[in-house]
């Protein structure tokens, strides 16, 4: 009887130690882990104004998918940092309307491309400027003027080709969301077609929506405008 008493009691002893080290060796761990959060708070706040400054980089670059995982590094580094998010949200909406990026670009001094966009929007139709500007692989830009040019402008031949390389070129960036990436294509190919609207005897845009409708695998508009495209060589010749 003395005998069983004494063993409970020496397991109630055990447990009530084995307790006793669980809790100091948790709250040991949480000691831990409060240190290196304080001793890393300077390490943390450095590499968060850098991964910041070279996500502004990145966008004022229109580099828009690396600037928004430099952000979004950002925001890792400063749970819950409202900056970082709004950063994340201008580099997705700016990759589908450049207009939106102005005021990023004027508080952080981008003159240049500022210029540019600011020319491109100011509803100034010259084909050779915007054909420039595509050239120098700035498509993004050039097409702010070009559909305007194209819809509200002169709505020639020319300026619906041109808004349609401009969306073309700007779906085939590499910083371009993915995403975004099959708008960019439906808007070449509707530029294209209204050119041929223009001009149905040209060969130029046929020959870009053949080009357009296989990358989205659409065989019946491929074959469509490959037979529309054979007849004109026929009559060329």
């Amino acid at each position: 009887m003395n005998s069983t008493i004494e063993q409970s009691s020496n397991r109630a002893i055990k447990k009530q130690f084995t307790r006793r080290n669980t809790t100091k060796i948790i709250l040991a761990v949480l000691a831990g882990l409060v240190f290196f959060y304080l001793i890393t708070i300077p390490w943390r706040n450095y590499t968060y104004r850098s991964q910041m400054k070279k996500g502004a980089d990145a966008l004022a670059g229109r580099q828009y998918t690396l600037a928004y995982v430099y952000f979004q590094k950002a925001g890792v580094l400063k749970f819950g940092d409202k900056e970082s998010a709004e950063r994340q949200e201008l580099a997705k909406k700016s990759a589908a309307d450049i207009l939106l990026l102005r005021d990023f670009l004027v508080d952080n001094n981008q003159a240049d491309l500022l210029r540019l966009i600011d020319g491109a929007n100011s509803k100034v139709c010259n084909l050779e400027n915007d054909r420039t500007l595509v050239n120098n692989d700035l498509s993004q830009v050039a097409a702010v003027n070009l559909k305007f040019c194209a819809e509200e402008g002169p709505k020639d031949y020319d300026d619906w080709i041109f808004y349609g390389i401009s969306q073309l070129k700007i779906s085939e960036n590499n910083y371009i969301f993915k995403e975004l990436k099959p708008d960019y294509r439906a808007e070449a190919e509707r530029a294209f077609e209204e050119a041929y609207k223009v001009d149905p005897i040209a060969k130029t845009a046929p020959e870009y929506l053949i080009e357009l409708y296989k990358i989205d695998n659409n065989s019946e508009k491929v074959d469509y405008w490959q037979h529309l495209l054979d007849n004109l060589n026929k009559i060329e010749k």
